[in-house]
């Protein structure tokens, strides 16, 4: 390898590693050289993971290259993506229990009591169950207080346009996603944007003071 090498290298947004693991260039980015040199690049060593379980550990793609140039000087690096590559630090997988259990049927209660509130408030509001019992009038030619058909139906195409529109209907590999996954991922790209930002400038700082 005395001769100068390109690698192409894309940095993951984010991994999951365990305390102690060592990071290698395979594991941190995608990457693409000469083939015959590719499996060597792949397990250069980056790092070690720190950290308790459930915390975050960043990695920069600076010290990404500068590790790939320590045991290499003839690769030339084109970095391409994030700045840094989020660790996320895991530990022994935790065993289900029955507090588990109550949280999720108590956090599942409170969201459904939540959205049926709104809902009621919302109909309450605007007047709906006049709405459907002059619908029904029309339709029907009888005026009755509580149009069962009507509400029926209404509340059967709730559920239904809900379902239309966050997509659930098809959920094939390629289904466009819906606003919810959008919104989702929106959410990940800006905390991992956070977390990268914050760790940059908690290096800031430290480089600072030294």
């Amino acid at each position: 390898m005395d001769q100068d090498r390109e690698l192409y290298m894309r940095i993951r947004e984010r991994i999951a590693a365990k305390p102690g693991d060592v990071l290698t260039v395979g594991q941190i980015a995608e990457i693409v050289t000469d083939p015959e040199v590719e499996a060597h690049a792949a397990q250069i060593q980056v790092g070690t993971v720190e950290g308790p379980r459930g915390s975050l550990q960043v990695i920069s793609t600076l010290d990404v290259i500068k590790a790939i140039r320590k045991s290499n000087p003839n690769f030339r690096v084109f970095p391409f993506g994030p700045a840094a590559v989020i660790i996320t630090i895991d530990g022994p997988e935790k065993q289900t229990n029955l507090w588990n259990y109550l949280y999720f049927a108590l956090i599942w209660l409170l969201l459904f009591i939540g959205a049926g509130m709104a809902l009621m408030n919302f109909h309450a509001d605007v007047g709906m169950a006049e709405v459907h019992r002059t619908i029904y009038r029309l339709l029907t030619g009888r005026s009755v207080r509580y149009p069962l058909p009507m509400q029926a139906a209404y509340s059967v195409g709730v559920g239904l346009g809900m379902a239309v529109f966050f997509n659930q209907l098809s959920r094939s590999q390629w289904a466009e996603p819906s606003p919810l996954e959008v919104e989702i991922d929106s959410y990940l790209e800006n905390v991992n944007k956070h977390v990268i930002h914050r760790a940059q400038r908690k290096g800031s700082k430290e480089g600072g003071d030294g």
